[in-house]
C-alpha cells in the first residue's frame, strides 16, 4: 500500500491536468477586509464573507485565465439549500502573472428571530481553459442569536453606489468609508432608537489620535428605518495624512435597554508611498 502511495503521488500532470487548489480561505470583514477571529458567532443582518485563494488555474499565453463557480449556504437540520447560485464562467488577465486568482462570495444574513442557527457555505470552481477537477471548500459558521452588535462593518472607497471594497491598507492621501450598522437594538416607549456610537482611532502605542471621539447620539423613529432590525448610518469618512499601524474602534451602547456595550475593531496600516 504504502509503495501503490508513492507511484501515485509522484505520477506527473498532463499541462491540461494541473491540480486546482483552494487556499488562505477565511471569513472577513467585507471582501477584502481582515480575517475574522477564528469560531466568531455572526449576527443576524450581518454578511457573512468567505474569502479564498483559487491556484492551478490554466494561464494562456496572453495571460487570461477562466474559472466558473458555484456556491450554496445550506443550514443543520434542513434539506433545501438556503441560498444556490451558480456564476457564469469569468475571464481575467492576471497582469501579475500566476496561475491564482484570489475570490469571495458572501450571504446577507437575514435579519429575522429564527436566523440562528448551523450554517455550511460549499464553493466549487472549476477551470474552463483546461481539464482539471473541480475543487470544492465547505466552511461552517454560526449566526448567534439576535442581541446588541454591530454587523456590516466594511471598509470601501468613496465611489458612486454601490460602494467599492477596499482593503485595510492604504497611503497618505487615499480616502477610505468605515461602514456599519447596528442591530440588537431596543425601542423606547415612543417606538424611537436610543442608542449612543463612538468611533476614534488608536495609534500603535494604542493612544487615541484625537482627544474627543467621534459620539453620536441616534433618535430616530422606527417608522424611518429600512429595516426595523437593523440601524444603517452614514459611512465615517476616513482620511490618510500619515503612515502608521492604526486601530478603528467602534463601540455601541443601547440607552433603552442598558445591554453590556459592544465593540468591533479593524485594522489599519498606512504605508509611505516612496
Amino acid at each position: 500500500m504504502l509503495i501503490t502511495l508513492a507511484l501515485l503521488g509522484a505520477t506527473a500532470l498532463s499541462a491540461d491536468q494541473s491540480e486546482l487548489k483552494i487556499e488562505n480561505d477565511r471569513f472577513t470583514y467585507g471582501p477584502l477586509g481582515q480575517s475574522r477571529k477564528k469560531d466568531e458567532k455572526l449576527l443576524p443582518g450581518d454578511f457573512a464573507t468567505l474569502s479564498f485563494d483559487v491556484a492551478g488555474l490554466k494561464v494562456k499565453d496572453d495571460g487570461v485565465i477562466s474559472y466558473s463557480l458555484t456556491f450554496e449556504v445550506t443550514r443543520k437540520g434542513q434539506d433545501k439549500a438556503v441560498l444556490k447560485r451558480e456564476l457564469p464562467a469569468t475571464k481575467l488577465l492576471n497582469w501579475l502573472g500566476g496561475d491564482n486568482v484570489p475570490l469571495y462570495v458572501y450571504w446577507p444574513i437575514p435579519t429575522e428571530s429564527d436566523a440562528p442557527g448551523e450554517y455550511t457555505m460549499k464553493v466549487t470552481v472549476s477551470d474552463a481553459q483546461s481539464k482539471a477537477k473541480p475543487v470544492t471548500l465547505s466552511r461552517s459558521f454560526t449566526v448567534d442569536k439576535v442581541r446588541l452588535g454591530f454587523a456590516r462593518v466594511s471598509l470601501a472607497y468613496p465611489s458612486d453606489d454601490p460602494p467599492l471594497p477596499a482593503p485595510p491598507v492604504c497611503v497618505p492621501g487615499q480616502m477610505l468609508l468605515l461602514h456599519y450598522s447596528l442591530v440588537g437594538f431596543e425601542l423606547n416607549k415612543d417606538k424611537k432608537t436610543d442608542v449612543t456610537v463612538t468611533i476614534r482611532v488608536l495609534d500603535e502605542k494604542g493612544d487615541a489620535t484625537i482627544k474627543k471621539p467621534f459620539t453620536n447620539d441616534v433618535t430616530i423613529d422606527v417608522k424611518q428605518l429600512r429595516d426595523s432590525a437593523m440601524l444603517d448610518f452614514v459611512a465615517a469618512r476616513i482620511q490618510m495624512n500619515r503612515p502608521g499601524k492604526y486601530k478603528v474602534e467602534l463601540t455601541a451602547k443601547c440607552n433603552v435597554s442598558k445591554a453590556k456595550e459592544v465593540k468591533e475593531v479593524l485594522n489599519l496600516t498606512v504605508l509611505e508611498a516612496k
